[in-house]
């Protein structure tokens, strides 16, 4: 498994409300059209966390993940007509100088609920009372 992320910074001529619902809607039904990507997940930062923990806040506005089965896979969509339409989309919404990104290697710690058996959703644990 491959796995890329990327780093993106919303552009700072637009609202970036709409610019959250550009990324999940019209960008990201583009990127569902390159097949060979295995799984494509947004992560759209809300705010930043108390500065006892990250005093540097947010300097990215969210950030892709992207997975593919093999470098082929991956080397086969960044040289897709697909991709290109990602890509020249991204204009649309993010600094494109600013864009980093790179490949990594997950380290999965901890995947369920335990201790507390919570079950999750997207908005955290569901409220037990």
């Amino acid at each position: 498994m491959v796995k890329v992320i990327f780093l993106l910074k919303f552009r700072r001529d637009l609202d970036p409300d709409e610019v959250r619902r550009w990324w999940r809607i019209d960008h990201g039904a583009l990127a569902l059209k390159n097949t060979r990507i295995r799984r494509y997940v947004q992560n759209h930062w809300q705010a930043p966390i108390d500065a006892d923990h990250a005093e540097g806040g947010l300097e990215y506005q969210g950030c892709v993940e992207v997975w593919f089965d093999s470098m082929e896979d991956y080397a086969a969509t960044m040289a897709s007509p697909e991709w290109a339409a990602l890509e020249a989309d991204g204009y649309n919404g993010f600094e494109m100088a600013e864009l980093q990104g790179g490949f990594v290697t997950e380290h999965v710690m901890r995947w369920d609920a335990q201790p507390d058996a919570r079950p999750y959703t997207a908005a955290g644990p569901v409220p037990t009372s």
